[in-house]
């Protein structure tokens, strides 16, 4: 089982910018890919109807951010927009940030619907690459 971590690009084309090595840190407002340190994943762009599978990369770090200030240390690397939803919020207590290295691109390839998900976080695939 491969595991394949949905990240939506309707703000940003954020799959583009890890490929292209401008984005460095997947971020997520929970420890939701804590289980995969150290683990190669596929990442599979989300948001546009169809669930594309277009790279894979090591998790290979987690940096906990509990501030804004330290968040902002980071944000150069997240490639995140500022001021968009995915940015630091009034509300936000913690981001979680997921050091992506050896990227490399796969023959992007639709998810089959057979994959067991785990909401909109990640699907276990269990085909070949």
């Amino acid at each position: 089982m491969i595991p394949v971590i949905f990240i939506n690009c309707t703000i940003e084309p954020y799959i583009d910018d890890i490929m292209c090595r401008l984005k460095e840190y997947e971020t997520r407002n929970r420890n939701t890919l804590g289980r995969f340190l150290g683990e190669r994943v596929l990442l599979a762009e989300t948001g546009s109807g169809t669930t594309l599978v277009r790279c894979s990369a090591v998790i290979d770090k987690i940096i906990t951010v509990y501030t804004k200030e330290a968040w902002e240390e980071y944000l150069g690397q997240t490639w995140v927009p500022v001021g968009s939803k995915h940015d630091w919020q009034p509300d936000t207590k913690v981001k979680w940030l997921y050091s992506l290295s050896d990227v490399h691109p796969v023959e992007p390839f639709r998810l089959p619907s057979s994959c067991r998900r785990h909401g909109r976080i990640w699907a276990e695939y269990e085909g070949r690459i």
